[in-house]
């Protein structure tokens, strides 16, 4: 390469990367991204699992089958199927807890925490105390295996289509109006807009396994909490 094109790409690269948190050469380990979307597809195609506020127990398929004939019977609205259906304790998951369930599958350390907490707290507590990097809310800058947080909500990005910013596949456990019934709760949404599939794009989070320890800065800038709004799922 000549020197002038050197130059050229040099500037290409800083202006592309200008306002990014972690620099784009941070996000070379993809062997953690695929382990990290693999057990998503996993726990997807093996399980029997419904969406319930708040479970948090992959279960067994004795519990996972007492559970969908509960809710099939019962039909509880998303936030009461725990209190109608109790068996469902041993056997569901919301949204956050799927992504848990992901990370602690795959090997990585991962303390629970729901979407209130991933949008309320500073980068540097989320990078502290959950291993967490905040890349920001442009949803260019996500990769495969990163948390995509809308309000109330969590999903894993399982990949991105073309050269536009946008477009992608996610894993999730929903009990939104696209759920298909009562052991379908984890689900593969393909070729949606992530910027604003369940409202707005909020935050980007990378686990810190995903980044380069180099690129990892010592110390984050103390940023301010996304602002928080309602949502119906809260997962």
């Amino acid at each position: 390469m000549s020197h002038l094109r050197l130059y050229h790409a040099v500037l290409l690269a800083l202006y592309a990367g200008i306002n990014c948190l972690v620099p784009r050469a941070a996000y070379g380990l993809p062997g953690r991204a695929d382990k990290l979307v693999k057990v998503a597809g996993d726990i997807l195609d093996e399980g029997m699992v419904s969406y319930v506020f708040g479970g948090s127990e992959p279960g067994d398929p004795q519990s996972c089958s007492e559970c969908n004939v509960c809710l099939n019977s019962s039909q509880p609205k998303p936030k009461e199927r725990l209190r109608q259906c109790p068996i469902c304790a041993k056997c569901s998951l919301d949204c956050s807890h799927f992504t848990a369930l992901v990370f602690r599958t795959a090997g990585l350390p991962y303390p629970y925490l729901d979407t209130k907490t991933m949008l309320s707290l500073s980068g540097e507590g989320l990078l502290r105390r959950y291993s967490l990097v905040d890349i920001g809310d442009d949803p260019s800058r996500s990769v495969p295996g990163d948390l995509l947080v809308y309000d109330g909500h969590v999903v894993m990005l399982e990949r991105r289509h073309g050269k536009g910013c946008c477009q992608g596949d996610v894993i999730h456990a929903t009990g939104g109006k696209d759920i298909k019934g009562p052991g379908a709760g984890i689900q593969r949404e393909r070729f949606i807009d992530i910027s604003q599939f369940r409202g707005v794009l909020r935050r980007v989070l990378r686990h810190k396994e995903m980044v380069k320890a180099d690129a990892l800065p010592r110390r984050l800038p103390v940023l301010r909490p996304v602002e928080r709004r309602s949502s119906d799922e809260d997962g």
